[in-house]
């Protein structure tokens, strides 16, 4: 991809996961990776792993449900480094219950990590790319922001959220030179995935017959596409939702048979 070696590339959430599998995709283009997340011991690990592997990378602890650690956490990088040129908004959690039962404290803790956090992020960036000529901010939605489940109600409103988030800072900012787009993977065999099929609450035989691919993503699939958008090879991609799922948002039956 061009545009992105020696670029300072900060990825929320990023020391497991799908935001580890998109930091390490921007190492491997040369990038300089900056990791904050809760998990501060994680991130630690993932810095020396990739430093081992030859990367440059450092990790921060941060906690996106508090904005006050957020706008320290970005006054910190602007001090260090004086610029952010890509912003990977990736941290989120799912939690699952039914509407009538979902508590207000569980409401409140999921909206402030997976939408109000990308919000809060994306301003304190934002600030920063505005003084250095531009940059590049990629949310992680969801495709169930459109293709929506039961039993998950407030993590499907957040990710819908994060998709009009994306589209009305990305024609506000433009004038700055910031660009914004967001990846709304499909399923991926996450934690997430993995605990819904503990619970009983999603099953492989319903995750086959929706999606045309008949298997799914692997989180590098999904980097792959943040990388994409963040690099000079999307100069004029700004605003967009692009679902990176094998085909589910586009599928109107379930292939079973009846």
């Amino acid at each position: 991809m061009r545009g992105l070696k020696e670029k300072l590339v900060v990825v929320t959430g990023g020391a497991r996961g799908i935001g580890r599998a998109i930091a390490e995709k921007f190492a491997e283009e040369g990038s300089k990776i900056i990791i904050g997340d809760i998990n501060y011991d994680q991130a630690k690990e993932t810095k020396k792993e990739f430093e081992d592997a030859g990367h440059k990378c450092f990790a921060y602890k941060l906690d996106v449900s508090k904005v006050e650690e957020i706008e320290k956490f970005f006054s910190e990088l602007k001090q260090k480094f004086g610029k952010i040129d890509v912003l990977v908004n990736n941290a989120g959690i799912q939690i699952r219950n039914p509407s009538t039962d979902f508590l207000e404290k569980d409401w409140d803790l999921l909206m402030s990590i997976n939408l109000k956090a990308v919000f809060f992020c994306s301003q304190q960036a934002a600030r920063i790319m505005k003084d250095n000529g531009g940059g590049v901010i990629v949310n992680i939605s969801s495709g169930t922001s459109t293709q929506t489940t039961p039993g998950r109600a407030p993590y499907v409103i957040s990710k819908a959220g994060v998709n009009a988030l994306t589209a009305v800072l990305a024609s506000e900012w433009a004038k700055y030179g910031i660009r914004m787009n967001a990846v709304a993977p499909g399923w991926i065999m996450t934690e997430m995935v993995k605990d819904g099929m503990r619970l009983g609450v999603v099953s492989n035989k319903q995750l086959m017959a929706a999606i045309p691919f008949k298997r799914l993503a692997d989180m590098s699939e999904i980097a792959d596409s943040v990388v994409y958008l963040a690099s000079d090879n999307s100069s004029y991609v700004t605003g967009q939702t692009l679902f990176v799922d094998g085909g589910w948002s586009s599928l109107g039956l379930p292939d079973i048979d009846l």
